[in-house]
């Protein structure tokens, strides 16, 4: 588990990597960041600059594929792009933490 060493700074990276190729929604990704934050871990909330670009292509593809009457999940966004479903995650996650604000 993510906080196996104990409670710590996790970025969202880890988190991605944490959640692999899972089919999650953006409520499951909230409760988990609640669920770490309660157990005393720390999301780092440092963003590079690389993942606005990263975010805007994921929205992107995702959009594409509602319109195509899809469901966008990692995989399948990751699939369409040419993206990793890591960086998928990375970019979802990006969000729900620009979002918590």
């Amino acid at each position: 588990m993510l906080l196996a060493g104990g409670a710590r700074t996790l970025s969202l990276d880890e988190v991605g990597e944490a959640l692999g190729d899972r089919a999650v929604g953006a409520d499951e990704v909230e409760e988990l960041l609640q669920r770490l934050e309660s157990e005393g871990a720390r999301i780092d909330q440092f963003v590079s600059e690389g993942l606005a670009p990263l975010l805007k292509q994921v929205i992107g593809f995702g959009r594409a594929l509602r319109e195509e009457g899809q469901a966008p999940s990692p995989s399948l966004i990751a699939e369409r792009s040419g993206l990793t479903v890591r960086e998928v995650r990375v970019a979802l996650l990006y969000f729900d933490v620009i979002r918590r604000g």
